[in-house]
């Protein structure tokens, strides 16, 4: 039995073996598919065509001179003459002198109130029904690198005697700046108080502007 297993399988290894190049031998491949080996091709090589050069020599160029070789005569100049109907426009001298104060409004009307650069105009005092009081005026001084540099710093209340009140704190150098600075400050922080028949407030009101604290309180 094992002498019978081993030649049938070498027997059937050999007929597919055979089937195998007889079915390649039978139908061989087309022209179209069989692999070619691509041939390398040449490196292209451009033909150079030699070009002749030819030297210029000084009698083939041709030279011109002036007509007039007088060339330090004075030649008058003569403009053309004006349209007809024109107008000469005013010389920039002959108008009217403008002030600073026009010029100025000029600026800032174009550019804004930011460029105003300097106008001697008075400013006009805010009209808002609020009225101002000068609390306090004290002076201060701040120590810096250079030394000490003195300030002053001015307490503002403002108010419509209707309820409306505030508290404002401002510093510069001069006593006029710090006031003014001080009363825009209290009319950032203005605010409404209870009222009562007699116009005034019935209790006691606390105000606290910064570090500053302001007593608000019926004396009968």
């Amino acid at each position: 039995m094992a002498f019978s297993a081993t030649s049938l399988s070498s027997f059937s290894s050999l007929s597919i073996r055979t089937t195998r190049f007889s079915v390649l031998n039978q139908h061989p491949l087309p022209n179209n598919l069989t692999p070619k080996s691509k041939a390398s091709k040449p490196f292209p090589v451009f033909p150079f065509k030699l070009t002749s050069t030819t030297k210029l020599k000084a009698a083939d160029s041709e030279t011109t001179f002036f007509e007039d070789p007088s060339l330090q005569e004075e030649v008058v100049f003569e403009p053309t003459p004006p349209p007809e109907g024109f107008v000469p426009p005013p010389s920039f001298d002959d108008g009217p002198m403008e002030t600073e104060d026009e010029i100025a409004a000029a600026y800032e009307e174009i550019y804004g109130p930011a460029y105003r650069f300097g106008s001697k105009v008075k400013k006009e005092k805010v009209r808002d029904g609020f009225e101002e009081r000068v609390v306090q005026v004290r002076r201060v001084t701040k120590v810096v690198k250079g030394g000490k540099q003195l300030h002053f710093r001015a307490v503002v209340v403002v108010g419509d005697k209707q309820g409306q009140v505030g508290v404002g704190v401002g510093k510069a150098k001069e006593v006029i700046a710090a006031v003014q600075k001080s009363a825009t400050n209290a009319r950032r922080n203005i605010i409404t108080v209870p009222m009562t028949k007699y116009l005034t407030f019935p209790h006691r009101y606390c105000i606290f502007c910064s570090v500053l604290l302001v007593d608000l309180m019926l004396e009968l």
